[in-house]
């Protein structure tokens, strides 16, 4: 715990921001806020665990808010005709092989992660627009599908809940799986991996597989939020908060290194900096700079020249010790 916390520090600013934003921002600190907040970021945070995934791999994925949209879309318009089991398995299926298109196209075809999940993004967008008519689709959803995001399990929101099971899996394939750990080899260095014996094409398929199963799984969750599916509005920018959740928590996006419980306390400090600018009457557009300057502020931070940099200048600045008199005139 101890080597966690001194390899995590983003865990310190985040409690260091609760104890501001607890003085500073009244009703903050108030047990339904910080519920409410927790709700409400869980889905970022599902999306940001498979964002993690495929940024250890050295990749990234910008079609996870269009796989978002088209998740509510799909489980609010097959509602309307079909049993609600029946939406929630298509979106995850078409989440899925979504994720799967991408990876394979970049391990296949040796494409660049941006450009390929840039066009899918866009596919996946003008699908979800296509199928909603560019319209809200209401459907007959079942109270039932509405507990995914106001029920509670053991007394946490379900969400929550979610969110949290789904983080403590994929910590546990990451540290403790052969895939987990080829998904940190690759990222650190894909021709040793591939030497090492590594599947690197495989295990880029599966990252983006994954990615894009759990983006639909916030969809599903965000459906019952919304009660209703939106293709136009839903996940937009969700893929720029994911990836600032992942690199504010010191996931390298060069791949190979980092913690998913950074990635975590990242997606917690963006829900938390917009309950805190909601509560202090700040306005919206402003949050949108603090992320932007958050990410900027994080790439900087974990930037390995700049520490070495830190670390050689404190070397330097620390004081030589002075030896014993009887040891100098010896």
């Amino acid at each position: 715990m101890r080597s966690l916390l001194l390899e995590q520090p983003i865990i310190f600013v985040l409690i260091a921001l609760i104890a501001a934003f607890a003085v500073f921002a009244d009703g903050f600190a108030d047990a339904s806020n910080i519920s409410n907040v927790l709700r409400q970021t869980s889905m970022l945070g599902i999306v940001a665990i498979g964002m993690s995934i495929v940024v250890l791999t050295g990749g990234i994925d910008l079609s996870v808010g269009s796989v978002v949209a088209l998740s509510t879309v799909l489980v609010a318009g097959l509602a309307n005709s079909y049993p609600p089991i029946i939406g929630i398995n298509v979106a995850l299926v078409a989440g899925a092989l979504i994720g799967f298109a991408n990876g394979v196209l970049i391990a296949g075809l040796g494409l660049q992660p941006i450009i390929v999940t840039v066009s899918s993004m866009a596919m996946v967008r003008g699908l979800a627009m296509w199928i909603s008519e560019s319209r809200p689709i209401f459907g007959t959803l079942p109270k039932d599908l509405f507990l995914l995001f106001d029920g509670r399990f053991l007394g946490i929101p379900l969400p929550v809940f979610i969110f949290a099971a789904l983080a403590l899996c994929a910590m546990f394939f990451l540290g403790n799986t052969r895939t987990g750990r080829a998904i940190y080899e690759v990222g650190g260095n894909e021709e040793a991996a591939s030497l090492a014996g590594i599947r690197v094409g495989a295990t880029k398929v599966v990252a983006y597989t994954l990615c894009g199963f759990l983006a639909s799984i916030a969809g599903i969750v965000l459906t019952a939020r919304m009660q209703s599916g939106d293709g136009v509005r839903t996940g937009m920018g969700w893929e720029l908060d994911a990836i600032a959740a992942v690199a504010v928590g010191g996931i390298s996006l060069a791949g190979g290194r980092g913690h998913l419980i950074g990635a975590i306390c990242g997606v917690l400090i963006i829900g938390l900096l917009a309950n805190a600018f909601n509560l202090m009457g700040i306005n919206p557009y402003w949050q949108r700079i603090v992320v932007g300057l958050v990410l900027a502020g994080a790439v900087i931070a974990y930037n390995e020249r700049l520490r070495a940099w830190f670390s050689r200048a404190r070397i330097t600045a620390a004081p030589t010790p002075e030896l014993p008199r009887a040891d100098r005139a010896g």
